[in-house]
């Protein structure tokens, strides 16, 4: 009796068990534009390995400051649904070598690392989502970084704030915080 109970225990649970829809990251656009959500049981996964160019150190210099990004590829489920993205966490130093950022030694849970939201059509530019310190004030956007070259040394980093209201509660006189990276872009090179 023993063994026609598990038996039948197993028989059932592999009956309702569904299996995973692996489906390739350029996709997550589609379920975005669609706004129905990603359905339980998907796996976003990197199949064509369109992160492996980003993944690296880069490093610019804007306004004198120097920016470095350290990009690694993520794996994670959130609500039944697993995912690949890029993650960026990044130092940013003054001139005289003061370190302003450092966000390398952060958890991968803290809002301070940008984290990876989607493809664009053509899967030439990959979009992020950042949120920086005083991120109420106006310190939050999109992040876009592009290969700029063949030998795939040259990347593009754009930033574009995200446009919100701010009370004078949160941002005293209405003043929007100061931006993390600026609006003018960075070009990046390989290290």
């Amino acid at each position: 009796m023993k063994k026609i109970f598990l038996l039948g225990f197993v028989l059932l649970s592999v009956i309702s068990c569904k299996a995973q829809n692996i489906v390739p990251v350029e996709k997550a656009i589609d379920y975005r534009r669609a706004g129905n959500g990603i359905p339980d049981n998907t796996y976003l996964k990197d199949l064509s390995n369109l992160f492996g160019k980003y993944i690296g150190t880069w490093k610019g210099s804007y306004g004198g400051k120097t920016y470095t990004l350290f990009i690694t590829k993520y794996t994670y489920t959130y609500d039944k649904v697993t995912f690949d993205e890029l993650r960026i966490r990044y130092l940013i130093t003054s001139s005289n070598g003061t370190i302003l950022e450092n966000t390398q030694s952060l958890p991968d849970s803290s809002p301070y690392i940008i984290t990876g939201s989607y493809f664009g059509k053509d899967l030439s530019v990959y979009a992020l989502d950042f949120a920086g310190k005083n991120a109420i004030c106006g310190n939050a956007g999109t992040v876009f970084i592009r290969i700029k070259n063949t030998a795939k040394t040259s990347m593009s980093f754009g930033y574009e704030p995200d446009k919100i209201m701010i009370s004078n509660d949160d941002c005293p006189g209405f003043k929007t915080a100061e931006l993390t990276f600026p609006k003018d872009g960075l070009m990046l090179t390989k290290q």
